[in-house]
């Protein structure tokens, strides 16, 4: 009311003013307008008494002239008085010169009156011209302070204006907006709820106002927004809060909370809330991925290489160590060649869910890539991590069911043993993974305990396998090649091809010291398809119109599982011109049954193309004469165990027997391997075994010297070992298991 009230007065005294001023123009003005009316009536008085004296005859009346005479005198012109007087004096005498002194001084009045008149308009014009100047700059500065003021009010108005206008906007966005916004008092009463309410907690905004807003909170969240209430801080505060919506669900709300308290025309806390429960949890989300494996669901190496750090960072007084379990699946890669990844995937989550199912309340279980995982003990020594790792084998040793079939699972698990605060966690794992490598040398499905001789070992192995892969791909790996004699002619009937290595240090490898690297890194398969174009291309090489040798190729069981293996090999065929039905790929008992159906099939369409399939070490593993009818086999190879047994002490040659009979039976083509005496060789042919292969004959060579054997004599093997030829270990027969790739 006040800035109304003292507007009001303002503008009523500046128009009592402005009246006033412009009243004492006018009266100014006005003056100056009759400051010659006595002059008016001088100049009448004078004008009269001249036309009384020029209407005067001799002889007339002089009344008249002495009336008009003493009219102007009434009028105080200068020399009225005196014309009187001359006036008087002619009345009484009639003398012309007396009437001759009249209107003299009658003509100089007249000229007073006349220099009068001009005095009088002198000081009228300069009273005019000083009265324009000073009402002009009064006018200027009055108006110069009515049009700052106009603009000041115009920019009032306009500010104001525009304060009604952003104050409408603010309404209409936060009316609008989808955040919720809310008025509180100290006790989190609500005064102000936006319309956002309903959509955003499903009440009426008109139903809030009022209430408690704590009682819309879960209880943990109460406390923090009591408190900040409580603080008075200004400024705005961040806040996360949790409610409950009207249908039950929890909401999270983000925002702000602002002190509005000093403000009049909130007097209160703005709390300005948004829904995120769906960015949170999509954030939350995307963390679990971060840390989890998202096949399995268990930790991933970074989480548990996080947790890991944390459980050896010394703490007071810790004594217990910890301990780490790794696991690598036996032959996974096998599972995943011959049965498709998706059946792979499918295994390493029953895998995971054993894991999970054998480990102790509060050990981590992580899946740290491929088919390898890993298990966190904390307070755990080696016997209780050695118990755990035993529960572990127990529990994988059942077959998992996987479409109605069932997979025999095994693993290999390495134990690593630490104390915190001596001890990284790179080195931990690092460790429990050289004790799986150890534990996969003992025969797999075992557990090993890291020693620390065992570090030297593996670090020998990872650098084997790191030199065996540039090996293949520099070409560091080189073929030897070991005759088949047909045991009626003594000819050469084929050769196997056999890899050696040329370490660029080493000298020449035997594959007895780098194929378990190989099958356990899976180059295995990179290797096997360069020693199968190799021993094509010298195949093809030794193929003669007199001669034409066959040629052996020892073939992996990964190699065989590989969807693309019989395109590989009949590309190989054409691309060397190697003739089909030269070629002999040998596979182990072991290979054949482990995957029966997938392996027949692929040799089934080998054969189609012309290729000749082996069985290599035949009854070493598993009493396979029952699927002997069932495979597409063209060759037996009895293993040198059974062909030494012909020759030896006991002579027992029962089982040797039944097996070339039986392959006779079964019209398959017998070789005998490891044959290294003549006496052996002579039972054998009379036994009515086909071919032989052995130190008898030759040792495997390299191509030039094979290619040699092939012409002496007439194709005639000799039983000198031929220059050149590869030194074999003590004991060993130079081929089967020594020289396979398998």
């Amino acid at each position: 009311m006040e800035p109304s009230t003292s507007a009001r007065a303002r503008v009523t005294v500046t128009a009592l003013v402005t009246l006033v001023v412009v009243l004492a123009e006018f009266g100014f003005l006005t003056g100056v307008y009759h400051l010659d009316d006595h002059v008016d009536v001088q100049r009448a008085a004078s004008a009269r008494v001249q036309g009384m004296l020029a209407t005067w005859q001799p002889g007339g009346a002089t009344e008249p002239v002495e009336e008009a005479v003493r009219s102007l005198s009434a009028t105080d012109a200068r020399g009225a008085h005196r014309l009187q007087l001359l006036t008087q004096d002619w009345a009484a005498t009639l003398d012309p010169a007396a009437l001759d002194r009249v209107r003299a001084a009658t003509a100089r009045l007249d000229d007073g009156v006349a220099a009068e008149q001009d005095s009088v308009d002198r000081r009228a014009s300069i009273t005019l011209a000083v009265l324009l100047v000073v009402v002009s700059v009064g006018w200027f500065f009055w108006f110069r302070r009515l049009v700052r003021r106009h603009r000041s009010l115009q920019s009032r108005l306009t500010a104001q204006q525009v304060l009604d206008a952003g104050e409408r906007r603010l309404l209409a966005l936060v009316q609008n907006s989808a955040d919720l916004v809310v008025v509180l008092e100290p006790d989190s009463t609500t005064s102000f709820v936006s319309p956002a309410a309903e959509a955003l907690l499903g009440i009426p905004a008109d139903e809030l106002v009022g209430v408690r807003f704590v009682d819309l909170l879960l209880p943990r969240d109460v406390p923090m927004l009591v408190r900040l209430l409580a603080g008075l801080r200004d400024g705005d505060q961040p806040v996360i809060l949790r409610a409950r919506h009207a249908d039950g669900r929890e909401l999270v709300l983000e925002g702000t909370l602002t002190n509005l308290m000093a403000d009049e025309a909130v007097h209160g806390w703005v709390l300005t809330v948004r829904d995120v429960t769906d960015r949170q949890s999509l954030e939350q989300e995307l963390s679990y991925q971060a840390f989890h494996d998202s096949l399995t669901g268990l930790a991933n190496r970074q989480l548990f290489a996080d947790r890991l750090a944390h459980a050896l960072r010394r703490r007071d007084g810790a004594t217990h160590p910890v301990s780490v379990l790794f696991l690598d699946v036996d032959d996974f890669k096998h599972v995943n060649d011959s049965l498709g990844h998706n059946t792979g995937d499918r295994l390493l989550v029953a895998v995971a869910e054993r894991i999970s199912g054998a480990i102790r309340e509060g050990d981590t279980a992580a899946r740290l890539g491929g088919d390898e995982f890993a298990v966190l003990m904390e307070d755990a020594d080696r016997e209780s991590a050695h118990e755990v790792a035993d529960r572990l084998l127990r529990a994988l040793s059942v077959p998992v069911a996987v479409d109605e079939h069932h997979h025999p699972v095994r693993a290999s698990i390495g134990i690593a043993e630490a104390v915190p605060g001596q001890s990284t966690g790179d080195e931990v794992l690092r460790n429990a993974d050289v004790a799986m490598y150890w534990a996969k040398d003992r025969g797999k499905g075992t557990v090993a305990v890291y020693e620390a001789g065992l570090h030297a070992q593996a670090l020998e192995r990872l650098n084997l396998r790191s030199e065996l892969q540039r090996a293949i791909r520099e070409g560091q790996l080189v073929l030897h090649y070991q005759p088949t004699v047909d045991l009626d002619t003594q000819r050469i009937s084929g050769f196997e091809a056999l890899v050696r290595w040329q370490h660029p240090t080493r000298g020449l490898l035997s594959p007895a010291e780098f194929i378990p690297v190989a099958e356990q890194s899976g180059l295995i398969v990179p290797l096997g398809s360069w020693v199968l174009r190799e021993a094509c291309r010298a195949g093809a090489a030794m193929q003669k119109d007199w001669q034409q040798p066959s040629m052996s190729v020892n073939i992996a069981a990964q190699q065989l599982a590989r969807d693309d293996f019989v395109d590989e090999v009949v590309d190989a065929l054409r691309l060397t011109r190697m003739p089909a039905d030269k070629l002999v790929l040998e596979i182990t008992e072991s290979v054949l049954l482990d995957d029966m159906e997938g392996t027949v099939a692929s040799l089934v369409r080998l054969r189609e193309h012309g290729v000749r399939v082996a069985i290599d070490d035949f009854g070493t593993g598993y009493s396979s004469l029952s699927y002997l009818a069932q495979l597409p086999v063209d060759v037996l190879k009895v293993d040198k165990s059974f062909v030494d047994q012909v020759a030896g002490d006991t002579g027992d040659t029962s089982l040797v027997e039944a097996i070339i009979k039986m392959s006779i039976n079964m019209r398959l083509t017998t070789v005998a391997e490891g044959v290294e005496q003549p006496e052996q060789a002579a039972w054998l042919r009379s036994a009515r075994c086909s071919l032989g292969q052995g130190y008898l004959w030759s040792r495997p060579v390299d191509l030039g010297t094979a290619r040699e054997l092939l012409t002496q004599s007439g194709g005639r093997a000799g039983v000198v070992t031929p220059i050149g030829a590869t030194p074999a270990r003590p004991g060993s027969d130079g081929d089967g298991a020594l020289t396979s790739v398998s």
